[in-house]
Order: structure tokens, then sequence, then C-alpha cells
């Protein structure tokens, strides 16, 4: 609200903000209510000493107050919420620069403030006269106007006179202990002119009624004490004051100046005739003369102020209404636009099936078949200009425009050509216009502010030689939640650097729930974080930095989750990093709790909330342990819970890590103690467990984990299942890459023909049927992937069944050791493969469930320089699906979820809706990364080209999204704000994103 951002000038005196101000006792502690800007606050903290704390209700002018405040709330003061945020806080001075007048009720604002003042503490306010000369003229010409500034503010829902104000604070339990005004005195030729226009005589006992003190007065400035037996009596009349003399001085001498000008013939006559008199006579003309000159040049420069400020005043009002004309033609436009919008989206919904009959239609086929040519050339124009200029490359062009073509058609071109922007900068945006989207509002939070069930929350942090901004930054983000129930714990860790006892000190000292705990030796992270816990009484402890911040609602989140689910053991968030600008980056939107995940970095991490019970059960932190030692604790109380109950996720950015030299968030070598930490952790997890496996550090990523389990004694047979038709040379590929360049030697192949008329094929198959351990089934139906493959099922030996297509290479020897080492443990379903398209470009990472539809692969056509989002291309994790191209599951596990659905899904999605049973069975499935085998999809399968595969498709696709509807909406192995409508793990954009889904 720029009418309210003023500039302190304290040479006027005749300004109820510089009165206020040199009221204020030098070192006060200051709470400025409707502190807009800051320019009070500022000139106090800088020149007086004081320690200030805003309350402003607009948060553009509140987010430039805290550059000049001790701390700004942002909160409006007819609500309780800002009080709370103030805790036990208690102030010398109180100030209400002219802010009473604009609230619905200032009596129960007033009636607050007693318990904020300390002893002796006295309340500062200003306010505008209600019964000025200007306004007693505008009710007798049977007008009120009011403006955008001044004593008819359109904001003020109040007018005080000199009775009424005093009146109210006596109704609000203070004693007025002074009360004086700034002046405006108008002058007597305007109050004349406005009388007579009104039929009214001028006299000089009428213009006396527009000159009374209370007439004059534009502003009164109070200074009040809080006293309970204050009486509403009859006040008296309003006294003259200094600045009423002021006044009163003031108009005198204008009208002796006015007399001596009217009368200076005659007073030199008399000169003339008084001889005695003259010099005297003279000396008084000569001083009345000086005088006036000084008073007209006065007046001169006043009238040329007030000019300038009219056209200043004028233009800004030009400018308002400018501004408002164009922003209702812009909420006409958004009223115009949503309402088509809605009729829009009622269209698409209601047009899909037309839609899809079109586009099955030979007509529709037709259509595209003869024009690609065209599209293809207006869509790559651009390149093509480039070409012209250089001929040479229109060669390379076009090979690798075909080479995209068959790898993915129009969308792998689209991306390689285009460019990316900046992630920091689109996040900054995501945050702009996405995020505030699920804020919750006053009435939740008060809500959950007064639910029974509402969780105690003790936040532990250890502190050691912090920078003092940064602890300051972290303290107050606790400060600034809007959640209740929670106490800070925090442990000094024997700190030599002396703010941090200062800041510690002032802050217990000014709010109760903060608690302090100084050691007498430094004794790491660990203990001190134990020493923390010490303090802890809630009923869960969350873990924080003392360099990090806490978002404005992580513990109404947190606090929300648990009411909701009282069985939670452990509540975790998703996080950012914050740079030393203050700007947002590197955003972790996590997937939910993820096992083989959790064993390759610490996903928990921040804002990890543990019940405290849970904690005290494992015996806390571990010392020996720093760097990751709420890794190692966040993996021996998994230990103790079930974790697909007892862990929740909050899809929320909740915490801020401070990115600096010093901090793991920046990587690099600062803590790179926190690697061998974390390997001992994950190790000594894997031994308690009974697990038998080497943990070392990824050699795809820094910084994360890889750990290989050990295969049994006993290597287990394999069941290597391969349909194919008419494929023998790939199929001859896929067998003998397999036999030559495969470590694990215990398997037998099951090659399934359905309906080969290919010599070359059925004599390939006639050879490998007489080879040992190879079995050739013919399968003589029409193409149904589910029903060969239960059909193979039934002719398998192995205790392990591997669905492989016949277009599969393999790339690395270890690929099937590393499988089977997954597929053998009790607590895992299906296992899946990374697969390469022959250009090394990704083929398959895990399947996403509802990425454009149904489901999509992970990050698919990310190079093999691509680590992936947050490293998930090269890190062992869960999938809710994987592909069977290369999926390998243990038999017991087929049979318990009864195989594929052949019934209902003879050709898309059976291996999602294989893995989605076996996820739903409570067993977990995996993507491992270092099984890599290349796929040359689609050699060995046509794309959905035909009205009938089309109309297959579809039909499928629907039987998914009605079984699976839920399930398809939310998979927990992603994160909803992440997008749905590509593979590559970007942002959701909500409204871009969240349209209806198409298969």
């Amino acid at each position: 609200m720029a009418e309210y951002d003023f500039k302190l000038d304290l040479n006027v005196e005749n300004n109820s903000h510089t009165q206020l101000v040199k009221r204020i006792p030098t070192g006060s502690r200051v709470l400025e209510l409707g502190c807009a800007t800051g320019y009070m606050s500022d000139y106090l903290r800088r020149e007086k000493d004081c320690y200030v704390v805003g309350v402003e209700i607009d948060r553009s002018m509140a987010n430039r107050a805290k550059t000049v405040c001790d701390r700004v709330i942002v909160g409006d003061v007819q609500s309780r919420g800002w009080l709370k945020s103030l805790g036990d806080e208690r102030f010398d001075i109180i100030t209400c620069a002219d802010i009473l007048e604009h609230l619905r009720d200032p009596i129960a604002l007033l009636k607050k403030l007693p318990d904020l003042l300390s002893d002796g503490g006295i309340l500062l306010a200003s306010l505008p006269n209600g019964a000025h000369a200007s306004l007693r003229l505008e009710l007798l010409e049977g007008r009120f106007t009011y403006e955008d500034t001044g004593l008819l503010d359109r904001t003020h829902l109040h007018l005080f006179t000199y009775s009424s104000l005093r009146e109210m604070f006596a109704r609000s339990g203070f004693r007025v202990n002074e009360l004086t005004y700034t002046f405006h005195d108008m002058a007597d030729s305007e109050i004349e002119k406005r009388l007579e226009r009104m039929g009214f005589e001028a006299s000089e006992r009428g213009l006396a009624l527009f000159h009374t003190p209370d007439a004059a007065a534009f502003q009164y400035i109070v200074s009040a004490t809080p006293d309970s037996s204050v009486t509403v009596e009859e006040f008296p009349v309003l006294n003259d004051k200094p600045m009423q003399a002021s006044v009163e001085v003031y108009r005198n001498l204008l009208d002796e100046l006015h007399q001596a000008g009217s009368t200076a013939e005659t007073r030199l006559k008399m000169v003339e005739e008084r001889d005695g008199i003259l010099q005297d006579q003279q000396q008084a003309l000569g001083t009345l003369n000086d005088e006036l000159v000084r008073h007209r040049d006065a007046m001169e420069n006043a009238i040329r102020e007030a000019r300038e400020a009219h056209n200043a005043l004028a233009k800004e009002r030009s400018l308002r209404s400018e501004l408002q004309s164009q922003l209702q033609i812009m909420d006409r436009s958004n009223r115009s636009m949503n309402h088509d919008l809605f009729w829009l989206k009622n269209d698409l919904k209601h047009t899909k099936k037309d839609l899809r009959a079109v586009v099955n239609s030979r007509g529709w086929r037709a259509y595209m078949a003869l024009t690609k040519p065209l599209r293809l050339m207006r869509r790559f124009a651009p390149e093509l200009k480039k070409l012209r200029k250089e001929p040479s490359l229109i060669g390379d062009w076009s090979r690798e425009t075909v080479r995209l073509w068959k790898l993915g058609g129009l969308q792998a071109i689209r991306e390689q050509l285009n460019t990316e922007s900046s992630p920091t900068y689109d996040y900054s945006l995501w945050i702009r216009d996405v995020e505030p989207v699920g804020v919750p509002t006053l009435e939740m939070v008060e809500q959950l502010n007064e639910h029974p069930d509402r969780p105690f929350i003790s936040i532990v942090m250890p502190v050691y030689n912090v920078d003092e901004y940064l602890l300051r930054a972290a303290l107050d983000s606790v400060l600034a939640q809007s959640y209740e129930d929670w106490e800070l714990c925090i442990a000094d860790d024997a700190s030599t650097r002396p703010h941090i006892k200062r800041v510690l000190d002032e802050y217990m000292r000014r709010y109760k729930r903060i608690k302090v705990i100084c050691r007498e030796e430094n004794g790491h992270i660990s203990n001190a974080t134990n020493s923390a816990f010490s303090m802890a009484s809630g009923d869960y402890v969350a873990l924080m930095d003392h360099d990090d911040q806490l978002a404005d609602f992580a513990l109404y989140f947190v606090a929300q989750e648990i009411i909701l689910n009282p069985h939670a053991e452990i509540v975790y968030s998703d996080e950012d990093k914050l740079n030393n600008e203050e700007v947002r980056f590197d955003h972790y939107f996590k997937p939910d709790f993820n096992p083989d995940l959790m064993r390759s970095h610490n996903m928990i991490c921040h804002f990890g909330v543990y019940k405290r019970s849970l904690v005290d059960k494992v015996g806390g932190m571990r010392e020996g342990f720093e760097g990751a030692q709420d890794y190692d604790l966040a993996l021996r109380c998994l230990r103790e819970i079930d974790p697909r109950k007892q862990v929740r996720h909050i899809p929320w950015i909740l915490y801020h890590w401070r990115a600096i030299p010093e901090s793991t968030a920046s990587g690099g070598e600062a803590k790179s103690y926190a690697m061998d930490a974390a390997l001992r952790a994950v190790k000594d997890d894997l031994e308690i467990r009974g697990l038998k496996a080497d943990v070392t550090e990824s050699e795809y990523i820094d910084g994360m984990i890889r750990v290989r389990y050990q295969l049994p004694d006993s290597q287990p047979l394999v069941s290597i299942i391969i349909p194919t038709r008419n494929g023998e040379q790939l199929l001859r590929q896929c067998i003998e890459s397999i036999r030559d360049r495969s470590d694990y030697k215990s398997i037998e192949f099951i090659i399934v023909d359905n309906q080969s008329d290919d010599q070359a094929t059925l004599t390939y198959l006639t050879e490998l049927d007489r080879q040992d351990a190879t079995k050739v089934l013919h399968y003589d139906h029409p193409f149904n992937f589910s029903a060969i493959n239960n059909f193979a099922v039934e002719h398998a030996s192995g205790e392990l069944l591997c669905f492989m297509n016949d277009d599969i290479e393999v790339i690395s020897p270890d690929w099937l050791g590393e499988m089977v080492s997954h597929g053998v443990r009790p607590e895992i379903g299906a296992v899946g493969a990374r697969l390469w398209y022959p250009d090394d470009r990704l083929q398959h990472g895990g399947v996403v469930l509802g990425l454009g539809g149904v489901a999509g692969h992970a990050m698919k056509y990310s190079s093999k320089d691509n680590k992936g989002y947050m490293g998930r291309s090269v890190l062992i994790q869960n999938y809710t699906a994987v592909t069977a191209a290369c999926l390998l599951l243990r038999r017991e596990v087929f049979d318990a979820v009864g195989g594929f659905d052949s019934e209902h899904l003879a050709v898309a999605f059976n291996d999602v809706d294989l893995c989605i049973r076996i996820y739903q069975a409570g067993y977990y499935n995996l993507w491992t990364p270092y099984a890599e085998l290349y796929h040359h999809e689609p050699a060995s399968r046509g794309a959905e080209d035909t009205p009938e595969k089309q109309l297959r498709f579809s039909g499928e696709a629907e039987y998914m999204l009605e079984k699976y509807g839920p399930l398809l909406q939310r998979d927990p192995a992603y994160n909803p704000n992440l997008t749905r409508i590509t593979e590559d793990f970007s942002l959701n954009w909500k409204g871009v994103d969240d349209e209806d889904d198409d298969v």
C-alpha cells in the first residue's frame, strides 16, 4: 500500500510521526503495530539503539520492513495469531501510528495491549481528528467525501474527536497521561467563501468556531498507560498546549502584520504631526516590514510546496485511475477466459470418444500420412534454414532425424532440439506460481491448533560456532511456525565464538518455549544432539541443524499428518537448499518410503520427525557416526517398526538446507568423513539384520552407496522365458549374448514360438531344441503376451523366472547375478534391469504409474552421462512396477499373485498389472542399474498403428484406469510435485499438468 510508505523527517515538528518518535526513550524495547515498510523502525534502531518488533498485514511491505526491524510478524492485529508469535515478550513502548482508525473494533485491540507492556510501559498512538474545521464545513455543506489519503481516507472505519478518543482509551483500560496534537488551521478567506456559498454570514463569532483548538487539530498524539481503575468521565475542554500556543502566536502575528500594512500611510502622517515619537515609529515600521517580508517568503514557499504536492497527488490519482481501469479490464478478461476455459474443458471431456473415432478412422490416417512431410517441414523450418547455408550437414542431420524418429518419434526429436532453461529459475517460478496453492488458510491453522489430539513437538538443535545471522535465521524460522504446540531444545556444544551465548540467552529470555543447555566440553554433533534430546518433553522430536530453516508451515503439516495417522513413528518431508542470497534451489521431491533407496542414501534426512519413545528405545544418537549420525539413527529406528505402515511421507518442501562450505548440503570435501560414516551405518544395519552384503560407494555417482548382496552358496536355477515370432536374428543375438557374456550359469531357456512361418526362424528353433538346458514350446494361438508367458511357466523348472523379450542383448556380465541377488531376498517381488537403446539412451529406468495415462518409463531417453533426478537413474531403489522386457522374480511370488492377466491384458500393461498385484501382496519391487542390457525396441513388435490395435490398447488402458485409478494418480515411488505428463521428473505445474489424462 504505497500511500502508507512514508519517509520520516524529524525536522518537521508539525508531524505525528515526529512527535511519536521523540517520545520514545533511547534503548527501549518497542512493538510497532502497523510498521508498514519500517520507516520509523529504521530510525529507532539506528539512532536510538532500540529493539524493534514490527507487525504488518501487508506481506510485501513486511518483507521490506524485515531489513530494518529486529523481527517482523506478518499478521492482522485484529486476529490472535500475531499475539501467539510474540510468546512471552514484553515491551517498554507500543506504538499505534495511524492504525486504530482502520480497525473494525479498535477497543478489542487496545484491551490486548496491557499484557504486552512491561512495568511502566507506555502506549503511544496517533489518530486523525474527526472534528477538524474542514470536516465541519463538509458536514455543513451536506457532503462527506472520502478520498485516497487524508482525514477522510477511504480505509478509515472510525473518526475520533477529543472526547471520544479519551473515552475509547478509558474503556480499553488505559489512562491518557498526555494528549497533544498537530495542527492545520484554515484561512479565514476559505472559511468565509464556503460559509457564504451556503448562505451563512461569516461573522467574527462564526469564524471563531472554526479556529478553536479542537477544530485546528489535525492529528491527536496520545500517551497512555494501563490503568484498570480509570472511568469514563466528563472530559475537560481541550487545553492550550505548546502546539496550540504556536497556532495563536502565528495568527496574532498575521493580524498585526495585516493591521500594520493597512494603516501605514496614516502612521506616516502621524509621524509628521508627532515629531517626538518619529524615531520610535520608524523603528517599529521597519521591524514590521521585516516580519512581513519573512512571512511573505514563507507563505510563497508553502504555496509552491503545496502546488508541487497537489501536482504530484493529481499525477498519482491519474496513474491510480489508469491502473484501476486496467485491473478492471484484466478482471473482465480473466472471468471471460475462465468461462471459456470451463466450456473448453467441458467440450474436451464430451468429445474424447469422438476424437478417438476420428483418429482411428481410415480417412484420418490417410490424411496424416499424406501431410506428414509438410508438418515435418514446418516444425523444423529453422533447422532447414541452417542446412541451406551449410549443405554438408544435410546428410548428418537426416541420419540423426531418422535415428531419433525410430527411437521415439517426434517427442524424441523435440527433446533433442529443445534447449533447457535454468533449473533454479524454473524452480523459482514454481515457488512463486504453484507452491502457494496448498498453503493452509488462517481458519485451517486455528482449527488444527485447537484439535484435541494435536501432538506436542520438540525440535532438537545442536549448535556450535555458527555465524550469528545464520543462527538467528534458523531460530526465527522456528518462531514463525503457524502451529503452536512446540518447543525448541538447543544444546550449545561448548562454542568458542562469543555471540553464540549472547544470542541464545536473548532468545531464551524472550521465549519460554526455547530451552538451552550449555555443554562444558565439545562432544561433537551426536553428543550435542543427545543433550538436546534430554530436554525434550514432546510426543515427537524433530531434527534441525543450526544453520538451516523451516518452512513457515512445517510443523502444521507434520502435526496434521500425525493426527491423520496416529500410528506414525517416523514422519519425513521433501527438502531443498538455500544459498547465501536466500535463493532456494536443488529441490528433492522424494518418493514415499523406499527401503532400497534408503540404503543408497539417507532419503529421510530432513525434515525428519520421530516418535520420542522410539528414539529413547534405540538410545538416541550413536557416537562415532558423526557426519551421518541422523542416517544411523534412522536405520536403527527402522529396524524397530513396520516401515510400510509406520513411516509417513509429506510431499511438501518443509526444510531448507543452508548450502554453505561447511555444510553437507554443499557437497564437495566439506564433510568427506560423512561418506565413511554412512557406509559404516549401512553395513552395521545389514549385519544386525543378518544380511550378507558388500557396502561401497557407488561407482556411478559420488556420495551415494551401492549394496551388493551376496548370492546363495548354491546358485538357484533361473528359467529365462523368451517369446518369439519370426525373429531369428534377434533371438539368436539374445541367446548368444546371454551364453557368452553372463557370469551366472545356472540357467535354462524356455523359448515360446508364437506361430512363426519364417523358415530361418523355424530352422533355428529346431537347432535350439536339441541343445541342453533349452526347451522350445509352440503356442499356436493369436498373440497374447500374458497367456504365452503363463503357458511357459507351466513348463519351467527354475526356482526363479526371468521374463525376457527376444530383442534383448546383454551388456554387463554380472546382469543376472545382480538380479538374482535381489530376487532371492524374501521381501522383494519383481526385479527390473536398466535397459538401453542401441544408441546408449535410456529405455527403462523403472516404471512410474500415471505418467501420460497408465504408466511411463522413468527418465526415458536420458544419456549415460545423465544421473537422473537426484541420482535416481543410477541408484538401486524400489519402484511400484518394472518392465517385463527383462523381469526376474521367484516362482513362489508369481504363483501367489496368479501370474499374468491373460483375460484383460493381452498385450499392454500386463507387466504393470503383475507388479502392482505383487506390491499389493506386501512385496517390494526393485530396479537396479547394475543389470545392464540393450533393448532393441521396437524392432521385435510393431507400433499401435492399426484401428484394431488402437482399440485394443484403449480398452486395456481403460481397464487399468478403472482397476487401479487412485494408485495411478499417486504412485508411492513418485512424488505429486513432479510432472505426470512427461517422463523426465520435471516439476508439476498444476494447471498445466493437471489436465485430463488421455491414454
